[in-house]
């Protein structure tokens, strides 16, 4: 593969790589208009800041260093007050009694980042145990955020929300206020459920741990369960589309990977049937690190990580960047047929996304909403 000399500053800039890309470069020079865009659709700007700032010999062009420099000291302030508010949050549902844990970015930025300020992230997620779900709604309330006018209207009815309750996994909340803040997601799975990336509550909170943010402790899940959630949210669901995703990985990968439990890891992936994505994405990750990641998982060396087309698609969308489109149903679909283990878990799959045609009062109410809209 060859890639881009922008693309090749934004992955080592991400990654904190030392050594060389085991890709070849265009031999041309650098369009620095190209790397903010890049670093835009990425959203790594604080990294490749950082990073330019401390190689200057790189000779990044002044506007777009300077662009790069008021997005990411914007940014450093905002991490810091939507962490300053997680933590508000999170405290509260503690005191409520509502088994609540804060997730994503929220959290990463301070688990894996060298600088809070590095990771960009837009929104808070918390997990919500889904039985206490409306005392969760109730503290966020509370707080000036509530479900966004289209789920308003799903969950009026009490049927249409059973059954969004039970074929969704997230509920997005805007503030009723004028916020800087201007998402809330409540999640009570990782994934919609016909992807059949499903854990029971106890699952993932089978082991909780201790975590600073601010100077303030709150509870998360174990690392592995952290690895395995960011697994299924980064690749399963959005497919490494933004090196964003990947710098994530890679820093827990880099800070945790010698002491996670790789057995128990394995066997999870390997019950819910996307072990084959996670070897992929460890190849992934070793292709761009040099770390030997593929033999914690399969220490038989028979199949090699990543496949090509895997990798290829890949840093061709962090290269090109990606349609956006209004719903990425049959994407995430046809990905998931791809890369998930075996057929047993494919025909699920399929079997999931034809059984959602059942829950007719909630397409209906679904399709009147945007009918009339």
């Amino acid at each position: 593969m060859k890639i881009s000399p922008e693309l090749n500053i934004l992955i080592k800039a991400s990654l904190g790589t030392q050594t060389e890309l085991h890709f070849k470069v265009e031999t041309r020079s650098i369009n620095w208009q190209k790397l903010g865009r890049q670093a835009k659709w990425n959203q790594v700007r604080p990294l490749a800041f950082d990073y330019l700032s401390q190689n200057p010999e790189s000779g990044p062009a002044a506007d777009v260093l300077a662009q790069l420099r008021d997005f990411s000291v914007g940014q450093a302030v905002t991490n810091l007050a939507f962490s300053g508010i997680s933590v508000n949050l999170n405290q509260q549902l503690a005191q409520q009694g509502i088994q609540a844990f804060l997730m994503k970015g929220a959290l990463w930025a301070w688990l894996l980042y060298e600088k809070p300020g590095l990771r960009e992230f837009g929104d808070i997620d918390f997990f919500v145990a889904k039985e206490q779900l409306q005392g969760g709604l109730n503290v966020f309330a509370q707080n000036g955020f509530e479900p966004d006018s289209y789920r308003k209207y799903l969950l009026r009815s009490d049927k249409a929300a059973s059954a969004y309750l039970n074929t969704d996994y997230q509920l997005p909340l805007t503030p009723v206020r004028e916020h800087a803040l201007r998402s809330l997601e409540i999640q009570w799975n990782c994934s919609y459920p016909r992807y059949q990336f499903n854990f029971r509550w106890d699952e993932l909170c089978r082991e909780m741990a201790e975590q600073q943010i601010m100077g303030k402790k709150v509870n998360v899940p174990a690392l592995e369960t952290q690895l395995i959630l960011m697994l299924v949210h980064h690749a399963g669901i959005e497919q490494w589309d933004k090196l964003k995703y990947m710098a994530d990985f890679v820093r827990l990968l880099k800070k945790y990977s010698a002491i996670l439990d790789w057995t128990y890891i394995s066997r999870i992936a390997h019950q819910k049937g996307f072990r084959n994505l996670l070897l992929e994405s460890l190849g992934a990750a070793q292709v761009l690190t040099g770390m030997q990641l593929v033999r914690l998982v399969d220490a038989t060396g028979i199949a090699e990580y990543p496949s090509a087309r895997f990798m290829q698609d890949i840093v061709s969308h962090w290269e090109e960047e990606r349609d956006t489109l209004k719903t990425k149903t049959f994407r995430i679909l046809t990905y998931n047929l791809k890369y998930r283990d075996n057929w047993k878990v494919k025909l699920k799959i399929l079997s999931g996304h034809l059984g959602y045609l059942v829950h007719w009062r909630l397409i209906w109410h679904k399709w009147m909403w945007h009918k009339n809209r």
